[in-house]
């Protein structure tokens, strides 16, 4: 039995399940239709939980010393010619000994609302499973919110007028959503992994139809009219603070964007509970004491900026950025590079080996013919 229908069979609810909150949000935002009228009208009733709200998510600019800017060569600007200012690259791979009291290290900045995050857990579940390295998860905002530059900017104003039809925000990538939603589904089959677009999704913005003559096109409410993700982000920093980061991922990334719930909102306090934690607990105590929490997002996305790279998924190893689900195996090989050894038994959570997942003997054959390259 693989690992999701495990997950799907443990998680029925109610399907009256509500909690007592702020409804009202959903009703707040202009858009039409959107996540938030759905929020309002499905016929589970459930609305998210009053928080308190968080400090600004937007992010501060990267240092000039971010990991990527220090380590590039564009043959130009490179260690050869600014020495002082540059870093080798490749790095020296590192030499101890990996063993299970000695693990290899690698952050994992991540998102509820990136599908992509979602298509690359499971192998990343597996690699800590069954190899010597410890991986942190570490949820953070999505684009959208923490970048609203990209999206006409967090006062919504400006406009950008389109040759030859209408107008629509300034910024946004124009090709991003609808080859998103195609190149998920994409990726779910060649995974073999199930999947189907958020519904709703996780942030409140509008992208259809495009480019129509609608002055709402591209418009992301701010974070007090978004009725989903603060909730979520909270409840996977919650789960972080207490070391259950993975399994949170694990149980209800298949809820979001896997479709193996009808309405991913109201299965998420039973999900939250199959971590070990309390939902009620939880969020009795992220009222109480919210900056504990926010602290895990704040840290994780300045992390992320010094990486080099602000998007997600980014797995970071020794701070460099390998950014999305794609190039797992390439993070794969590095870690072969720096000693990755398989451990003497596998730890929890165990799940069925992914359908792609790179093989390691090879991996070692390339990882000491690439020593030999480079002398």
């Amino acid at each position: 039995m693989k690992r999701r229908d495990v997950i799907k069979s443990a998680l029925a609810v109610p399907a009256t399940l509500a909690l007592t909150g702020i409804g009202e949000q959903a009703n707040a935002s202009p858009l039409a239709p959107s996540s938030a009228t759905l929020a309002a009208t499905a016929k589970h009733d459930f609305v998210v939980p009053e928080l308190p709200p968080p400090p600004n998510p937007v992010k501060d600019p990267p240092t000039a010393q971010n990991w990527a800017w220090r380590h590039h060569n564009d043959y130009v600007n490179n260690i050869e010619n600014h020495p002082d200012e540059f870093d080798p690259y490749p790095p020296a791979p590192l030499t101890d000994p990996v063993t299970s009291e000695n693990p290899l290290r690698v952050d994992v900045c991540d998102s509820i609302r990136s599908c992509y995050s979602y298509l690359v857990v499971d192998r990343l579940a597996y690699l800590r499973s069954n190899y010597n390295v410890e991986i942190a998860f570490h949820v953070i905002f999505p684009v959208a919110v923490n970048s609203p530059e990209l999206f006409g900017g967090a006062d919504h104003t400006s406009l950008t007028p389109h040759p030859d039809q209408g107008g629509f925000k300034a910024g946004g990538r124009w090709y991003k959503w609808a080859d998103a939603v195609i190149d998920c589904e994409r990726v779910g089959e060649y995974l073999d992994m199930p999947f189907k677009w958020a519904n709703p999704d996780p942030i409140v913005q509008n992208h259809y139809p495009f480019l129509d003559t609608n002055l709402d096109y591209g418009k992301t409410p701010l974070i007090d009219q978004q009725p989903w993700i603060l909730w979520m982000v909270r409840l996977a920093n919650a789960a972080e603070y207490h070391g259950k980061s993975l399994e949170f991922l694990l149980y209800t990334g298949e809820l979001v964007w896997g479709g193996q719930s009808e309405f991913w909102p109201a299965d998420i306090p039973a999900a939250f509970n199959k971590t070990g934690l309390d939902y009620d607990e939880i969020i009795d105590d992220i009222r109480k004491d919210p900056e504990k929490y926010d602290a895990l997002w704040i840290a994780s996305q300045t992390m992320a900026q010094e990486s080099g790279h602000g998007g997600v998924p980014n797995m970071i190893f020794r701070g460099e950025p390998y950014f999305g689900q794609d190039r797992f195996d390439h993070l794969f090989a590095r870690l072969v590079q720096n000693g990755l050894t398989p451990r003497d038994k596998p730890v929890t959570p165990i799940i069925q080996k992914p359908r792609r997942f790179p093989d390691y003997e090879k991996e070692v054959q390339y990882a000491k013919e690439d020593l030999a390259k480079r002398g």
